[in-house]
């Protein structure tokens, strides 16, 4: 099979997991990414080039607009008829918003060609979009011959906007197998990684971590406007002595802390405008056999399963009973890191992303 996959996603090399797994499988992929994107540490904008990434093609488009936005950057039309013309794909699948302006200039294309199109949606909470995204979203879906969701809950509100289509749930990055954490058990080690905002739920973890005696400590990775706020509560709270904020980190020089903890925590809480959907630091943490404990809020139980515990959102009482079992149960913390490594291994790979990718496309009506 040839495939073409359109996603500003690929810019970055460490995200390309699942198109060398597919490459791997026998296919033959090809990715249209963004000729110029703002790297993810904010180290200024990222060129890419024309190149071979372990089998796979890597093509830069020419896009215009503003990419904090990603849904309203233009993609050039002409390069991409002239990709899918060269290239000549059984399959184009689009990860980008039905509603974006990359979706219909992909498909229009693609249709024009008759090429078959796959649509991609993580939008996992009703949105109100304006009259040109919402012609743009009923076009590609109806033009679409399946859809991927990266959630269920995604999943879901796609089947609503267009009743019988082939849908799958998978999400859309893989990661690579990391090395198992050398010490879950031991003294409960904390480990916090996200954005400092309400929505995320430190302060949740910290009313929790009140209520827990004995020897704990807690690592928070992130930064964001409720700095001050947390490390004001954390004072109050008379826990500041046991934690220790580290700021934002890029992924690369996150490896001492995933050393340094034995149980990660997420326990973030839903708003009427947001919802936690992929969740890659908890996907992280059980692929290196680290146990999770995570709020029971978006998509958190799916990606959690049987690799960790799950609790009601905003519930510190529930939280700190969890806590409280793993500091008094070092064998339950390895327990659980061995299920949440093995659920990554058969679901959240590179590899196993793409073998569930390749055979939703063999699952397509011709």
């Amino acid at each position: 099979m040839r495939a073409i996959l359109v996603s500003h996603a690929y810019v970055s090399r460490a995200s390309r997991a699942k198109l060398r797994a597919l490459n791997a499988l026998g296919c033959t992929v090809a990715a249209a990414v963004p000729a110029r994107w703002p790297d993810p540490d904010g180290r200024g904008p990222t060129i890419t080039e024309w190149t071979d990434d372990g089998g796979v093609g890597i093509v830069p488009i020419p896009v215009r607009g503003d990419a904090s936005e990603p849904g309203r950057v233009r993609w050039d039309g002409r390069s991409l008829r002239r990709l899918f013309k060269d290239f000549r794909p059984d399959i184009v699948q689009v990860e980008e918003e039905p509603w974006s302006r990359a979706a219909a200039r992909s498909v229009a294309e693609a249709r024009r060609l008759r090429i078959p199109v796959v649509g991609f949606t993580r939008t996992s909470l009703p949105v109100t979009h304006g009259l040109a995204e919402r012609i743009r979203r009923r076009s590609v879906l109806r033009t679409a011959a399946g859809a991927i969701a990266a959630t269920p809950l995604a999943g879901a509100l796609l089947a609503q906007a267009r009743p019988g289509l082939p849908l799958a749930v998978i999400p859309q990055l893989g990661v690579a197998p990391a090395s198992v954490a050398s010490r879950v058990d031991g003294p409960l080690s904390l480990g916090f990684m996200g954005r400092l905002v309400p929505e995320k739920g430190l302060d949740v973890l910290f009313r929790a971590c009140v209520k827990v005696l004995g020897d704990w400590t807690l690592d928070v990775v992130g930064t964001g406007p409720s700095l001050l706020e947390l490390e004001a509560l954390a004072e109050r709270l008379g826990i500041s002595a046991r934690v220790t904020w580290h700021g934002a980190l890029p992924r690369a020089d996150l490896g001492p802390v995933w050393d340094g903890i034995n149980c990660l925590v997420a326990p973030s809480r839903a708003t009427r405008d947001w919802v936690e959907i992929e969740a890659p630091a908890v996907v992280e943490a059980m692929g290196r056999g680290i146990p999770v404990v995570a709020s029971d809020t978006g998509a958190l139980r799916h990606v959690v399963g049987s690799g960790g515990i799950v609790v009601p959102e905003d519930d510190p009482t529930l939280l700190a009973d969890a806590l409280r079992m793993l500091l008094d149960d070092p064998a339950e913390r390895v327990r659980l890191g061995g299920e949440g490594r093995r659920r990554v291994m058969a679901e959240f790979t590179g590899e196993a992303l793409a073998r569930r990718q390749l055979e939703f496309w063999r699952s397509l009506p011709a």
